[in-house]
């Protein structure tokens, strides 16, 4: 019984990571859409994207005060209930500010679910004695390309943002009564004193350091994410279908790679696998930026996309299983600092563009994944992180 109990715990686990990755991609996908809705231009686009961070970042915050009186699945059932909720009041707003105004609570239920997600995931991975976290990010990957992937189908029907996602949120919602009664209970979640102890002494050092590995890595899949058009477009020659499929290429190689991410982590040990990740990923960028064929950079893109991974499942999980901090606790340290640099870092690299052109800019993502190279050693099996 005890095994089944954990195969339903760990097909709700995926399916929340789905959800999330869901309401992304259908955001994103139906951007267009909605500021023609709104009658919006690309700054106020930016704007409401920045709001979302923002949201995300006050979540994170709001993190470390919920921990300590909620568990982590009342948090992630709060969370993902108002994710579903504000997806379709985003498509309801009729001006700038609305909609700025609900990008920033989506991002605020966003950065609620992720973390408590991960930390249901660390605490899976203590329950089944076996690193599994890999695997549940690919569902973030899978339900992202889904969601953009309906988001399409519903624009080449002609239908609107609101049946989109109210259709969608709906049909999540129905899975969500399932899952929601599925989910792990804090063993360390108590108001005894021995339980608050870990939160009194402050984070351990080497947290900030996996913190910083985070943002670095999200920097990398961020680079890809909203420069890899432009690039492709505007300096490689492809024309707008082709430019487009570069975030795809990279979006599918980062779901294959996390389903087998656990697999390859057992067989090759944590040292080996952020090394050779890390080198994977930059020998990607670097094909990206010396290829001046687009179809060598979708490859180049599809290698970034593997190379990193397995990288942030593998960071969270070590931290995780540390005993000097909870998993909660873990995961917002790392979750906060990493979204920190996915806010600032690519979007930097516009400015750097504007003085020394989008290729030498794209260098510090490829120096960034060196760094996590450089890093491994840290993931050695004793004495590390």
């Amino acid at each position: 019984m005890k095994s089944v109990s954990l195969r339903r715990t760990w097909v709700a686990i995926v399916f929340f990571f789905f959800c999330l990755g869901m309401v992304y991609g259908l955001l994103t996908a139906r951007i267009p859409a909605l500021s023609q809705q709104i009658g919006a231009d690309e700054a106020v686009i930016g704007m409401a994207m920045l709001s979302l961070g923002c949201g995300s970042l006050g979540g994170f915050a709001a993190m470390h005060l919920l921990q300590r009186r909620y568990s982590t699945r009342s948090v992630l059932r709060a969370g993902s209930l108002a994710l579903l909720a504000f997806l379709p009041l985003c498509a309801l707003a009729g001006n700038a500010l609305l909609f700025c105004v609900g990008c920033g609570a989506l991002g605020f239920a966003f950065a609620l679910s992720d973390v408590s997600v991960n930390t249901q995931g660390l605490l899976l991975e203590h329950r089944f004695r076996r690193s599994c976290l890999s695997g549940l990010h690919a569902g973030y990957s899978l339900g992202g390309l889904s969601g953009s992937a309906l988001g399409a189908v519903f624009a080449g029907l002609g239908l609107s943002p609101l049946v989109t996602f109210g259709s969608m949120a709906a049909l999540l919602l129905l899975v969500w009564l399932w899952a929601g009664r599925h989910l792990l209970p804090d063993p360390a979640f108590s108001h005894t004193p021995a339980a608050t102890a870990p939160a009194r002494q402050g984070v351990p050092g080497v947290i900030i350091i996996c913190g910083f590995l985070a943002m670095a890595a999200f920097a990398v899949e961020g680079a890809c994410a909203e420069w890899s058009g432009l690039l492709l477009h505007t300096v490689k020659g492809a024309d707008e279908s082709t430019a487009a499929l570069g975030f795809g290429a990279f979006s599918v190689a980062i779901a294959v790679g996390r389903l087998f991410g656990d697999a390859l982590r057992r067989k090759v040990g944590d040292l080996r696998l952020i090394l050779g990740s890390s080198l994977l990923a930059a020998l990607g960028s670097a094909l990206v930026l010396a290829s001046p064929w687009p179809l060598l950079c979708l490859a180049g893109y599809a290698l970034t996309g593997l190379g990193a991974a397995p990288i942030m499942p593998t960071m969270l999980s070590r931290a995780g299983a540390r005993a000097d901090i909870t998993p909660q606790r873990a995961t917002t340290v790392i979750a906060t600092l990493g979204y920190a640099g996915l806010l600032v870092i690519p979007p930097s690299i516009g400015w750097l563009a504007r003085w020394a052109g989008l290729e030498t800019a794209l260098l510090l993502p490829l120096c960034l994944a060196l760094v996590l190279a450089a890093s491994s050693v840290l993931f050695r099996q004793k004495g590390g992180i």
